[in-house]
């Protein structure tokens, strides 16, 4: 694991990473593991099997990863998770209708805490000699475009591509890994690990893959979709129409 130390729509149905029980007591093991669980059974499947580029398996993961990490927030505020204590978590309605979780709780497991989803980003891409995006950047166009058309689809994202909300349609595996990581704040580590694997294999069959721009995808994807409050029919849970 690389981190980086502080100074469409509706989409495929993947593969269910879904082993019984937790697989390790210890939270970080378990995302570590289950990462793997992720990459062989979803991520590999989405290239291999269902043709999807590199980009756009970047930006699912990134959407899943935000709202994985807007989970993990909402959890640790509800229970008293000390690592929360003292954060702040707001609503914003936007003018197309969305409500959004803005604050710096919401800010601590994408883009603050040692294993964020920027920290483990940066740390591969570090890692691999590749030129590090600004976050302060990326975070503040994803900002900017609260409540409007282009809200939640990464600059880089290839024109056509299912969007990162679309993606969210594929949450019933954040579900199931939260049966198998024993910690809320882990499930995004696992989300981000297996793109740490993608781009490591990317870059050993095609040493020219814009990595900088996978960064910028994955990490776009993910802020916008921490943010974004999701409806039932975007996380994939509609039910049936009665009658």
């Amino acid at each position: 694991m690389f981190g980086r130390r502080k100074k469409d729509s509706g989409g495929p149905t993947p593969p269910q990473a879904a082993p019984t029980g937790p697989i390790a007591t210890d939270p970080l093991e378990a995302a570590r593991r289950m990462s793997d669980v992720v990459f062989d059974t979803f991520v590999k499947p989405l290239k291999l099997q269902r043709g999807l580029a590199s980009p756009v398996i970047a930006a699912t993961i990134g959407a899943l990863a935000g709202h994985a990490c807007q989970v993990a927030t909402v959890s640790g505020i509800a229970n008293g998770n000390p690592d929360y204590r003292g954060l702040s978590i707001m609503t914003a309605d936007g003018k197309n209708g969305d409500r959004y979780l803005v604050g710096d709780a919401i800010n601590r497991p994408v883009l603050d805490w040692q294993y964020s989803v920027w920290a483990l980003v940066a740390g591969i891409t570090e890692k691999m000699g590749i030129p590090t995006p600004d976050v302060r950047e990326l975070a503040g166009y994803v900002a900017s475009t609260m409540g409007g058309d282009t809200f939640g689809i990464p600059r880089d994202l290839p024109a056509g591509a299912p969007t990162p909300r679309a993606m969210l349609s594929l949450w019933g595996l954040g579900d199931a890994l939260a049966k198998d990581v024993p910690h809320p704040d882990y499930v995004p580590v696992t989300f981000t690990l297996a793109y740490q694997r993608l781009v490591q294999t990317d870059h050993a069959a095609d040493p020219t893959v814009d990595l900088s721009a996978m960064a910028r995808i994955v990490m776009e994807s993910a802020l916008a979709m921490s943010k974004l409050q999701a409806t039932p029919a975007d996380l994939g849970q509609q039910t049936a129409a009665a009658g």
